[in-house]
């Protein structure tokens, strides 16, 4: 796929999202009890078996479920997901926080996309920002803000891999939608990254 080809909506292939939603959702779900759990013994063999069950034959029924009530996991979501059990594996708690600043982000992207969903825009605006996200601009912004966040602030070297897998990821397969967006953000991200902010401030004003 060259960069041409991206001015126009591309959507990942059938066979790669119907894998997509399997795999994620195991991912996401094995993490979250993983990170419910921990501190228990045995700590990983409950979130392993929730893996191997969904991704079992004839079990879509659940990750489809789940789609239907949460959407597809963004590739955020599985990067997080992902990092916990890494966390888990170098016997460390699974606790994967991005920075204030990235995840201020999230939240005001969040919002715009919901401001946009909801077509509050005022008129003379005439905005679109869900549909920009199929276009190559958008991800060109999310390159070029990625860059400049990541040169700003000092993250650890896992955060500057994950920027980089994810962004791969979405251009070489267009998952979970083809959308810029769905591949950052999705509810569980979003509502997160709306906890991580309010513990935050909380922090600092205790401080």
């Amino acid at each position: 796929m060259s960069w041409t080809d991206m001015t126009h909506a591309v959507l990942p292939q059938a066979v790669f999202l119907s894998v997509w939603v399997k795999l994620s959702w195991a991912c996401v779900m094995s993490a979250v009890l993983l990170r419910l759990t921990y501190g228990y013994k045995p700590t990983v063999w409950p979130a392993a078996v929730v893996a191997v069950l969904m991704l079992l034959p004839r079990t879509d029924v659940l990750s489809g479920y789940l789609a239907l009530a949460l959407q597809t996991p963004s590739l955020v979501c599985v990067a997080w997901a992902l990092g916990c059990w890494a966390d888990v594996i170098q016997s460390r708690s699974p606790k994967v926080t991005p920075p204030t600043l990235v995840a201020l982000l999230g939240v005001l992207l969040g919002w715009v996309l919901v401001v946009d969903t909801l077509n509050c825009w005022p008129a003379f605006l005439n905005l679109q920002l869900y549909a920009l996200g199929f276009e190559a601009v958008a991800l060109w912004l999310v390159v070029l803000v990625t860059a400049a966040v990541l040169l700003w602030q000092k993250v650890p070297p896992r955060w500057v891999l994950s920027a980089v897998a994810v962004l791969t990821l979405y251009v070489l397969l267009r998952l979970p939608t083809g959308n810029v967006w769905d591949a950052l953000l999705d509810p569980f991200v979003w509502l997160a990254l709306h906890v991580q902010l309010w513990r935050t401030w909380r922090a600092s004003r205790g401080a």
